[in-house]
């Protein structure tokens, strides 16, 4: 079978010569713990979205220069995919957009797949590809802007058991910030719980909490 957003599930991907497709069921396995143990930490860590998004945030040419408000309202995007891909899967029964390719090697499947795709599922496609692609602009734009599963995961953060914060002795020199692959601070909003930030603070004032 094939279905309409095979990135938000692997296991239903038409490209079934993908190795992601051996993969997938451990990934729901792990993401629910990593939630619980650390939020976010999983999009920092483990991601593989994250790591691309990593390299290509190196060089990328507006950097600093989305904060407040505007950083807000972009980060509310996510949710939407995410409510998409929902009702896409669980709604609509994950309609059928592309046909499965079965024969060939990776990239012929992946080049079958475009040719006998549905419109929908091209367009699907594209807007991922776009999506990646702004990170040349706007650092880990996808992972902050755009990513469903980011989404789910900023939503339900605070439930973990490990979160780095800023304490009382922070100044709001925002070291922490100009570090931050990510542009934000711990704790805060796209904080993917990594601690590169740690060492920045000369005051000691990020620390790894634990507990609810």
């Amino acid at each position: 079978m094939s279905f309409a957003v095979p990135y938000t599930e692997c296991g239903s991907c038409p490209v079934v010569q993908c190795p992601g497709k051996k993969l997938w069921l451990s990934f729901w396995i792990i993401l629910p713990i990593s939630l619980l143990l650390f939020g976010r930490g999983f999009c920092s860590w483990a991601c593989p979205g994250g790591l691309f998004s990593d390299l290509l945030s190196k060089i990328s040419l507006v950097k600093g220069k989305i904060k407040g408000k505007t950083d807000k309202i972009l980060s509310s995007f996510r949710y939407i995919i995410l409510l998409a891909c929902i009702t896409f899967i669980f709604l609509l029964n994950n309609p059928r957009w592309a046909i499965p390719i079965r024969t060939g090697d990776f990239f012929n499947s992946i080049k079958l797949t475009f040719e006998h795709a549905d419109t929908y599922w091209l367009l699907r496609t594209f807007f991922i590809i776009i999506g990646f692609s702004l990170i040349l602009i706007i650092p880990h734009f996808w992972c902050r802007y755009l990513c469903p599963t980011g989404g789910l995961l900023e939503a339900l953060k605070k439930i973990s058991i490990f979160k780095y914060i800023t304490t009382d002795q922070c100044n709001q020199c925002d070291k922490c910030h100009k570090v931050c692959s990510v542009e934000t601070r711990p704790g805060e909003i796209n904080c993917t719980n990594c601690g590169d930030c740690s060492n920045s603070c000369t005051l000691n004032a990020i620390t790894l909490k634990k507990g609810y």
